[in-house]
């Protein structure tokens, strides 16, 4: 039954909204925190409909591709629900309208076979043999290649809504998890090594430039790692037009003297237990009393243990980031290459 191995979302909806509403007000229950948490954690049905179909277009496109997913952290949402705007309204207004709880990412050599695919799986003679459907009618909507965020992230994404048959095992219905959004993220190698690259910095000093706090000198720092990236190796000019390729790396370097985040991502600890990752994972940065940083890994044979563990290791101070990833386990070694090495690509694409 489908309901026994995914949670069903709390229903209905209004429950979650205000749920989210209190979350972010700073006044929530236990219930209402286990609310929004079963609300997230009901994506994962979502996401396992997503990694069947979206293999399957890999295999027919002919292009290839690496493929990862993942689910919302816990602390991330909970987290995002309560930053405000600059005008002190809360960023989040409805919980339920979040885009990314259920993530799929695919990354491809160059960003010419990422519009290959991105073209070929949304292409009419794809799309009219299945029930998902696209959430947005522009398709740039979502193009931060052409239109790189203020952070330097660079990629294009989808929204879906999911629409799944129903099962094919037993008497469950799939419409419970009707309508629940996935997205789907797709950039190439040096994309995915910059953006990789950020959200391990940001664990490891704490920081949170990837979410849009851009306007300080490590926040340049990054945007202009990004610039660089795309003009030496994807021939891409979009950022700091005003700067010459001599005088942006120029100031880049000045930045790194300064603030050392490529010597420290190049000193992060190397993982090579590699034969421990099964199809369910749960990948743990610790803080060790030495000041150094770990990456300890966990397997499990279905997603629900997966997720529960997450949400526990997520509670306690040793933990700096409990996320679960599913997927075959070469495809995640390399989909998260730098939570298993050293950040190699990031550091290479950006040597002096």
């Amino acid at each position: 039954m489908i309901s026994m191995a995914f949670p069903e979302p709390p229903m209905p909806k209004s429950i979650v909204r205000a749920a989210g509403k209190a979350i972010a007000d700073g006044g929530a229950s236990d219930a209402e925190f286990d609310a929004v948490d079963q609300w997230r954690a009901a994506h994962g049905y979502a996401i396992n409909t997503f990694k069947v179909w979206l293999r399957n277009k890999i295999r027919s496109s002919g292009v290839d591709a690496e493929f990862a997913q993942r689910l919302k952290r816990r602390n991330t949402v909970i987290d995002k629900l309560k930053r405000k705007k600059p005008d002190g309204t809360p960023l989040i207004r409805d919980v339920t309208s979040m885009q990314d709880f259920a993530g799929c990412r695919l990354i491809f050599k160059s960003i010419d076979d990422l519009v290959k695919f991105r073209t070929f799986v949304l292409s009419p003679k794809v799309m009219e043999n299945v029930n998902h459907k696209l959430k947005h009618d522009d398709l740039d909507k979502y193009n931060y290649i052409e239109r790189p965020k203020i952070t330097g992230y660079r990629g294009i994404h989808d929204v879906f809504l999911h629409n799944p048959r129903p099962h094919r095992f037993g008497n469950a219905k799939s419409d419970p998890w009707q309508g629940l959004m996935v997205e789907v993220q797709y950039r190439s190698r040096p994309q995915h090594a910059w953006a990789t690259a950020l959200e391990i910095s940001d664990i490891l000093d704490r920081q949170r430039t990837k979410f849009g706090y851009a306007e300080d000198e490590r926040g340049r720092f990054f945007a202009m790692a990004s610039e660089i990236i795309a003009r030496r190796h994807e021939v891409k000019r979009k950022s700091f037009l005003e700067l010459t390729d001599d005088v942006l790396e120029e100031e880049f370097f000045v930045l790194e003297d300064k603030l050392l985040i490529l010597q420290r991502l190049s000193a992060m600890r190397q993982f090579g237990q590699f034969e421990k990752l099964k199809k369910h994972n749960v990948l743990n940065i610790v803080s060790k009393d030495n000041g150094e940083y770990s990456l300890e890994v966990e397997v499990f044979t279905n997603a629900q243990d997966a997720i529960a563990r997450s949400n526990q290791l997520e509670a306690t101070d040793e933990s700096i980031n409990a996320v679960y990833v599913t997927g075959e386990p070469a495809q995640l070694r390399s989909a998260y290459r730098n939570y298993f090495n050293d950040p190699v690509d990031f550091v290479n694409l950006l040597r002096r």
